[in-house]
């Protein structure tokens, strides 16, 4: 596996795996992701064998946090270990920062409810673990997850409101939740 930066033919691609990997409510409008990319706030790493698209992740590096923004493996080829791969990468790319990201907050009721729980199990296999932190805004409700130290609840809600700036943040309405 080989990672590299996007190329010009991949975005669509890029798009397609995105769209079918997050739900709705989890999902920046794609030519904002772009916009923040281009802009270099966001980086996105594509993760491919020969000329095949495996996955990709697109992260914020902000003082010494990185967010894991998004991971997607391609449906084509998930449960073959390409996220643990994706995710070593980058864990081995920053071992001087802490890295978070968000899961969905498990949840029996939740319509999904065995997918949430298979995803905070990847997560920890693969060496996070829960900050304690739990938000919810309009992504729903999530569980903030971290490697290589614990971020507090107000380094966190900066690098959310660097990461996706003042606007945004406002309307993604983010806020902390009750444990």
């Amino acid at each position: 596996m080989e990672f590299t930066s996007v190329k010009k033919q991949q975005w669509s691609e890029i798009k397609e795996i995105y769209m079918e990997a997050f739900p709705k409510c989890e999902r920046k409008p794609f030519f904002l992701l772009r916009q923040s990319i281009k802009r270099k706030k966001a980086v996105l790493a594509v993760a491919e064998e020969g000329n095949q698209l495996l996955g990709f992740t697109v992260f914020v590096v902000y003082k010494d946090m990185v967010m894991i923004d998004y991971l997607a493996v391609s449906s084509k080829i998930r449960s073959r270990g390409t996220g643990s791969r994706i995710l070593e990468h980058i864990c081995g790319q920053f071992p001087d920062k802490k890295i978070v990201l968000l899961i969905e907050r498990v949840d029996d009721m939740a319509e999904n409810c065995q997918q949430r729980t298979a995803r905070r199990r990847f997560y920890l296999k693969n060496g996070f673990t829960s900050s304690g932190i739990f938000i919810t805004g309009a992504g729903g409700d999530m569980e903030v997850l971290n490697y290589g130290g614990t971020v507090s609840q107000e380094e966190y809600m900066d690098l959310q409101r660097y990461a996706l700036g003042k606007l945004f943040f406002r309307l993604s309405r983010i806020q902390l939740a009750e444990v």
